[in-house]
């Protein structure tokens, strides 16, 4: 796939108003001027950021994404449609940086798509709409972030409910997936033939001992508070995952303690703090 140039998004632009006003089969688009880009690159690019389709009688036709650039004023905002539709379409990395600022996206999108943020205004302007974009744009980067983090923590809730139900025989209790205002994750019991209640923390992480995990005050009262606890940390780098099982004291070692008038909220502690205590543990 050509990477998305300001070439490629004119004639993006322009193939779009043609197939608006002509029937227009996929294999007749290569007779078209499109520019200096090749008219099927251009055809490649605008299926990609989903502003054409085929139709059942085969014809392209524009899309409702295609129809909402059509309806843009100006080529400027068609160029902004776009950005929008290609980040979409392509969910790249450099969107993370979007709640850093601009100027972290400008320095690090590639070059080519850079040009496009200029034509379009995005660059240096600060009028309402171009704000309004580039905060649309962070609220997306903190969006996929936060869904990335969660289905990280999800998995390794699902990991400590699957080796749960294999050490005690009893399937236990999915706490966060019905409220995280808890301060726990997963409910168990403390072992085969002892029902008494083992209230357990999840934590995740896809970098290994490399990775970080954050306890909260709650979080860390309600260890301090349960006749038995669990802290899982899930390494999930790999296809083979490892677990370290913590009770409170080991992690009391890392946590800070409130002084004066103050009391701490949230500690980061890393993985490999407790590099010693992970195994590998076999779970379908």
């Amino acid at each position: 796939m050509r990477p998305m140039s300001p070439s490629v998004a004119f004639g993006c632009m322009e193939l779009l108003s043609v197939a608006e006003r002509y029937p227009l089969l996929p294999g007749a688009v290569h007779s078209l001027s499109l520019g200096a880009v090749p008219s099927q690159d251009i055809l490649d690019a605008a299926l990609d950021i989903r502003w054409l389709s085929v139709s059942t009688d085969g014809f392209l036709k524009p899309t409702t994404r295609g129809e909402r650039a059509l309806a843009a004023p100006s080529n400027r905002a068609k160029l902004r449609v776009l950005v929008l539709d290609h980040i979409d379409a392509r969910d790249p990395p450099w969107l993370q940086l979007a709640s850093s600022g601009r100027r972290e996206v400008l320095m690090h999108a590639p070059k080519e798509l850079r040009q496009i943020f200029v034509e379009a205004g995005l660059a240096y302007d600060d009028d309402a709409e171009t704000v309004a974009f580039w905060d649309a744009l962070a609220s997306r980067a903190r969006g996929a972030r936060d869904e990335a983090l969660t289905e990280i923590g999800r998995t390794g809730e699902r990991l400590t409910l699957e080796y749960e139900k294999r050490r005690t025989g009893i399937e236990p209790k999915w706490i966060a997936l019905d409220s995280n205002s808890d301060g726990y994750d997963v409910l168990s019991r403390l072992e085969m033939g002892d029902s008494r209640r083992l209230v357990i923390e999840v934590k995740a992480s896809t970098q290994g001992l490399a990775g970080c995990f954050h306890v909260s005050r709650n979080e860390w009262d309600v260890a301090e508070d349960a006749l038995f606890h669990a802290f899982h940390l899930w390494d999930v780098s790999s296809g083979t995952p490892r677990l370290a099982v913590l009770d409170p004291a080991q992690v009391r070692e890392h946590a800070p303690t409130d002084g004066g008038m103050g009391s701490w909220q949230s500690v980061r502690i890393p993985f490999a703090a407790f590099g010693y205590a992970f195994r590998t543990v076999a779970l379908p």
